[in-house]
């Protein structure tokens, strides 16, 4: 008796045992699945909605909407082929990034900045981007020197065949470089999260005439400069090429090529352009 007695203390034990879960297996098990859908990276191509976003925010840098140009929504439908729900959708990005403003009663329109703002932002850039590149020539690595002589090679070559899109994109990643460069994570990180405004502003100085031809030439005399470890004119040659820069911004400001216009029609400003980007 005692040695049964035993046993089924045991086998009690052992079915306890068995009953007794982890608890905190079952009881996370609804807090995982949360944290699941919250932090789970989705491997998937770019989304009709990215895809509509990319080619409205392009056709917007592009001139194809100037300035003050008012979006319609079934108008932007039939030309992007989406629905009105991502429609509205990338209206929603692209004024939460300052391209589009939506005033009452006149809704979606494209943003023009006033030539108020314009000038401050020049006074900014002069003055942040010509430290930035005094740091760069401190601090700067041989590669990352390397680095903004080829981004300046490919620049020159957009330039050549008169490619906006790839201009543009040199010119993101050289200041991309250059502050990395700089040592200075603040610095780098105020200018980049400005990325959109500066590209608005790099856009309209761009399309004024000989103007991309000759931002190439600064570029290069900026990095001949950060090469020779000359912080001095490392940054004077970058608060010329801002100065010169927000010269060629303000004909787009001239009074009479900033009459409002609807989405399909294009202002004077912008037939008159001559520097096109390539499909």
């Amino acid at each position: 008796m005692p040695t049964r007695s035993g046993k089924t203390t045991t086998r009690k034990r052992a079915n306890g045992a068995e009953k007794k879960s982890p608890p905190s297996v079952q009881a996370s098990t609804g807090e995982q699945d949360r944290l699941r859908s919250t932090l789970s990276v989705q491997r998937t191509t770019p989304t009709l909605r990215l895809l509509a976003l990319e080619k409205l925010r392009t056709a917007i840098i592009d001139g194809e909407f100037a300035p003050n140009t008012r979006l319609v929504e079934r108008q932007l439908c039939d030309l992007l082929g989406v629905s009105r729900t991502i429609v509205r959708e990338i209206l929603r990005q692209l004024e939460a990034e300052g391209w589009v403003v939506n005033p009452p009663y006149k809704g979606p329109t494209v943003a023009a900045l006033s030539l108020e703002q314009a000038r401050q932002m020049y006074e900014m850039r002069e003055a942040l981007e010509g430290m930035a590149a005094r740091l760069c020539a401190r601090r700067a690595t041989a590669e990352q020197i390397n680095q903004l002589e080829r981004i300046v090679d490919e620049m020159s070559l957009a330039q050549s065949k008169r490619d906006l899109h790839r201009h543009l994109d040199t010119i993101k990643r050289f200041y991309e470089v250059m502050l990395k460069a700089t040592g200075n994570e603040i610095l780098a990180e105020f200018l980049s999260s400005q990325h959109h405004r500066l590209t608005r502003l790099r856009s309209m100085s761009l399309f004024q005439p000989k103007r991309a031809a000759v931002s190439v030439v600064e570029k290069r005399r900026m990095v001949a400069a950060i090469k020779r470890r000359d912080e001095k004119a490392a940054q004077m040659t970058s608060e010329l090429h801002i100065r010169k820069a927000a010269e060629a911004a303000q004909i787009a400001y001239r009074p009479d090529e900033t009459t409002p216009t609807t989405t399909g029609s294009r202002s004077r400003a912008t037939r008159r352009t001559r520097y096109k980007a390539s499909a």
